[in-house]
């Protein structure tokens, strides 16, 4: 077992290794029913009901064979899974500072601020593709050897075949097509809104959405301060909100491989007797209720 806390091995059966046993999940929440070892405080799943998520879907082939574990081919992408999600996220990771320990197991920390950043939908004439840009190259083939460039110890074959699945599944691939596509000029910008638009407002306001599910709108210099704002070509990065809908769908494709939603503002908390008391989640919420194990999610 030497180092297996820094290198996960999905050959390896963890759950019945004797010095990793931490017993069974047998209580089950009355509320969203998540499987909790015993002990575990009755509320830190759902809040007692207060939190409720969609189920979520299985995902499509080739990714749902992939993460079975079973063949050769799912133990390779499983060992490197973090590759190759970077081969398609669309904004790059920071930190404002980072500490490295030297030794025989090196450390990444953080000290301070983590954040997303964006660049534009298109690169500048004299600079290579990468992250979103590397969707829009036109030839697939020259998009899976730029992602394989970028990424050593990935294979070509698997990341053709992700790509294909996200280019058929993935919202925001599409809307950042037919954008390209529909923008007038140089000088419009692509906006994703933080927030969805709310039920009975003026369309005007918030502009007529591109696409209805992730509202993506084409405007000049019209946009909120959350809104995540993508020229056709700048070299500059732009940071995104932690807070809008999109910071990790952008950043985990292969996680999100749909474009759902992630943790926003407009998530309200919802009074198991009465429905929506109008409280907005915490983000600890949320990701607690993410990560929870169901008879529904898995």
């Amino acid at each position: 077992m030497e180092g297996e806390a820094f290198r996960y091995d999905p050959t390896k059966s963890y759950d019945s290794h004797p010095q990793l046993s931490i017993g069974r999940m047998t209580d089950v929440c009355a509320h969203c029913e998540a499987y909790k070892w015993p002990g575990e405080a009755p509320g830190m799943c759902c809040s007692n009901g207060k939190v409720k998520l969609s189920p979520l879907k299985p995902p499509p082939e080739p990714l749902e064979s992939l993460m079975s574990g079973t063949t050769s081919e799912s133990k390779h992408f499983l060992e490197n899974i973090r590759q190759y999600n970077s081969c398609f996220q669309m904004t790059s990771f920071g930190a404002s500072e980072k500490v490295f320990e030297s030794g025989f197991r090196s450390t990444f920390k953080v000290q301070g601020q983590v954040y997303h950043r964006v660049g534009s939908l298109l690169p500048s004439s004299d600079e290579a593709p990468k992250f979103l840009q590397i969707y829009f190259m036109g030839d697939e083939r020259k998009q899976a050897d730029r992602r394989c460039k970028t990424n050593p110890g990935t294979r070509g074959d698997i990341v053709m075949k992700l790509q294909q699945m996200l280019h058929q599944y993935n919202t925001y691939v599409h809307s950042f097509k037919t954008a390209l596509e529909r923008m007038p000029s140089d000088e419009y910008n692509v906006i994703i809104k933080a927030d969805k638009t709310p039920v009975g407002e003026h369309a005007r306001r918030f502009n007529e959405p591109l696409v209805n599910e992730v509202a993506i709108v084409i405007v000049g210099n019209e946009f909120d301060k959350r809104d995540i704002v993508l020229e056709k070509k700048n070299s500059q990065l732009k940071t995104v909100s932690e807070t809008h809908r999109s910071y990790d769908a952008l950043q985990y494709p292969l996680i999100f491989w749909e474009g759902e939603d992630g943790y926003n503002f407009s998530i309200m908390q919802t009074n198991p007797a009465m429905g929506n008391n109008g409280a907005v989640w915490s983000c600890q919420s949320y990701l607690t209720m993410s990560t929870t194990v169901s008879p529904v999610c898995g």
